[in-house]
């Protein structure tokens, strides 16, 4: 059965495939295949696509802006196209656009109204430019293939995507790298595999871990979250540190958050006091928060700052990128420090160093430490922004950051606590 291309990687035997594509002399950009096999002789078909990055592939990061990266796309501008489902029936995009907006309200420009139809213009953009997507593009291709032979009986094995060259100047792509589709695909796609045997995304935690309490009162809790388990319930996991923990502490508010991949110290409030207290902490700069991660490769210095603004990346969802302050970047701060080197056994050393936010932005130090303008050095492990991409799904290894260290004052006593925990990174 076909496994989402954003949450699954793909085979051995594709990887080998797409690798085996030649490529245009100096392209730069997206490329994507599809294989398929014809159930009944074996016989195989490999689809691919290209698509080239952007013409701001030549700028410099702080010369990008919102517009230039996601115009907004007024409904007349929108391009005429079919798309033929895996039901083997053609929809205008419109109908995909029908599906985005259904939940969207229909209030006067000056009464909200304009807020959603600034959103509509985003998506029509998002939806648009998506339909050069290579992963688009070879399921559309093989859905048309089917309903040009609908005597054979095509089954769809899998999909890749591969960035190839250098990284756009505000992201962070590896060449030779596969990654996952850009999100804001995904309704295109799931027209596109409408009437095909397909998994859904699929839930990293499918029970219940074990949450090493470090601290409880009758004002807060505080866990040593592992990796791979989201801090809050989200679409995809339905399973998070804070619906385990309520089975047995009661209702809980929410602090702060980890990332799904990051571990690491984090705190629940149990009272509505205690939890705006904690957050005007966490707010002004109350809290010392310490990072411990493991490098892809080793910095150039042993300590320094790294002062870059960062931005969503707004077609590519939860990604974020780096924005000027002007085009919309917020600021964002990190010091660093080098403990020590490691060189696993396959001989490629990495760096294991300290982090110390000073702001706490969506990603803040993956994007730091991976950004060419930062450490340049990715975090081990990072589907995002590393160079394993996808492949970092697999389950055999995991994002090497972890919350090692919190000092803040007690939210009903004022006593400055402070708790510390060692990271446990696999090798891979």
């Amino acid at each position: 059965m076909y496994a989402s291309p954003f949450t699954v990687p793909p085979s051995p035997e594709l990887q080998i495939k797409a690798k085996a594509e030649v490529l245009p002399a100096d392209f730069q950009g997206r490329a994507g295949v599809l294989l398929c096999r014809l159930t009944i002789t074996g016989e195989e078909r490999l689809l691919s696509a290209l698509e080239p990055a952007p013409l701001e592939k030549h700028l410099k990061w702080n010369d990008l802006t919102p517009a230039m990266l996601w115009p907004a796309l007024e409904e007349d501008r929108l391009p005429s196209s079919l798309l033929m489902t895996g039901k083997l029936k053609e929809i205008p995009i419109e109908a995909v656009l029908a599906t985005i907006f259904a939940g969207y309200s229909n209030l006067p420009l000056d009464q909200g109204g304009a807020v959603w139809e600034k959103r509509k213009a985003q998506w029509r953009y998002a939806v648009a430019r998506g339909l050069s997507s290579p992963t688009v593009v070879v399921l559309e291709r093989f859905n048309r293939l089917r309903a040009a032979e609908p005597g054979k009986e095509w089954t769809l094995i899998g999909t890749a995507e591969r960035w190839i060259g250098p990284s756009m100047p505000h992201e962070m792509k590896h060449d030779g790298t596969f990654v996952a589709p850009v999100t804001s695909v995904k309704y295109l796609i799931n027209a596109l595999l409408d009437g095909i045997p397909h998994e859904d995304d699929r839930p990293i935690v499918t029970a219940d871990p074990a949450l090493p309490v470090l601290f409880e009162d009758d004002a807060m809790i505080v866990i040593d979250k592992p990796a791979r388990l989201a801090s809050v319930p989200g679409v995809r996991e339905a399973i998070s540190a804070k619906s385990i923990l309520e089975k047995t502490a009661g209702p809980l508010r929410v602090v702060h958050r980890l990332d799904t991949d990051t571990s690491g110290l984090l705190v629940f409030a149990k009272t509505l006091e205690a939890e705006r207290i904690l957050h005007e902490s966490f707010r002004n700069g109350t809290v010392l928060k310490r990072y411990v991660a493991r490098l892809e490769g080793v910095p150039d210095e042993n300590s320094g700052s790294i002062d870059l603004p960062i931005a969503l990346n707004s077609l590519d969802r939860p990604r974020q990128c780096v924005l000027s302050a002007q085009a919309g970047g917020k600021p964002s701060v990190t010091d660093w420090e080098l403990i020590r080197i490691e060189t696993p056994p396959d001989g490629r050393r990495k760096a294991l160093v300290n982090l110390w936010p000073e702001t706490g932005r969506t990603h803040q130090l993956r994007v730091h430490c991976a950004h060419a303008k930062g450490l340049d050095r990715p975090i081990d492990g990072d589907s995002f922004y590393d160079s394993q991409g996808i492949l970092a799904e697999a389950g055999h290894t995991r994002l090497c950051l972890h919350a090692a260290a919190l000092t803040f004052p007690h939210p009903t006593t004022g006593d400055v606590m402070t708790f510390e925990t060692d990271p446990d990174f696999s090798i891979f």
